[in-house]
C-alpha cells in the first residue's frame, strides 16, 4: 500500500476461472491509462477478507469484479456507497465470493471506513481451469475501464495533478 492514497482501486477475480478473471484483466487495461496522483491500482486476486488491510489509509475503495447477475453477460454496473446490508438478499448483484463478508467487517475493524464503490461486469462462464473470457465480457472490458477512469478523473479527483 502506498502512502497518500485517496482512491484505491482493487481488481478482483481468478484468471483461471473464465469470466471470473475479468477483474484482473481490467487491471491490465487500466494500467495503460493515465491516473492522477493519489490513485492506486491493486491486484486483489481472490483475497476475500484478507483484503481488509487495503481498506485502511484511503478515502475511497473501488472494487472491480465479475458478478453472476448484474444483468446479462457483459453488462456493466457501477454501484456507489456499497455496504454489506445493501448486498444482503440482493439477487441483483449475486456473487459467490467473500465480498459481503468483507464489507460487513470494514466498519467494525477500519476507522475511518472508506466509501466503497463497485464496478461489476456480468459474467456467464465461470469454468475451472479456463483462462478464456466469454466474448461478451471480453468486448465489454475496455468500456468498463473507460467508465472507471472517467468516474475517478472527472468525479472523484477532477483537480488531481499529473499523470502516473
Amino acid at each position: 500500500m502506498t502512502a497518500g492514497v485517496e482512491v484505491r482501486i482493487v481488481y478482483l477475480g481468478n484468471p483461471l476461472r473464465g469470466d471470473d478473471g475479468a477483474g484482473i484483466r481490467a487491471l491490465m487495461l487500466s494500467q495503460a491509462l493515465c491516473w492522477p496522483a493519489g490513485v492506486e491500482l491493486v491486484d486483489g486476486g481472490t483475497g476475500g477478507v484478507s483484503l481488509l488491510p487495503l481498506f485502511r489509509h484511503c478515502r475511497r475503495i473501488i472494487l472491480v469484479d465479475t458478478w453472476l447477475n448484474p444483468g446479462h453477460e457483459g453488462e456493466i454496473r457501477h454501484v456507489c456507497d456499497v455496504t454489506a446490508d445493501l448486498l444482503t438478499g440482493s439477487d441483483d448483484l449475486a456473487h459467490g465470493g467473500g465480498i459481503k463478508g468483507l464489507l460487513a467487517l470494514v466498519p467494525l475493524l477500519v476507522s475511518p471506513a472508506p466509501i466503497v464503490d463497485l464496478f461489476v461486469i456480468g459474467g456467464g462462464r465461470f469454468m475451472p481451469c479456463s483462462p478464456k473470457l466469454s466474448d461478451a465480457v471480453a468486448r465489454a472490458l475496455p468500456t468498463l475501464c473507460l467508465h472507471l477512469h472517467r468516474y475517478v478523473t472527472e468525479e472523484l479527483m477532477p483537480l488531481g495533478s499529473g499523470c502516473r
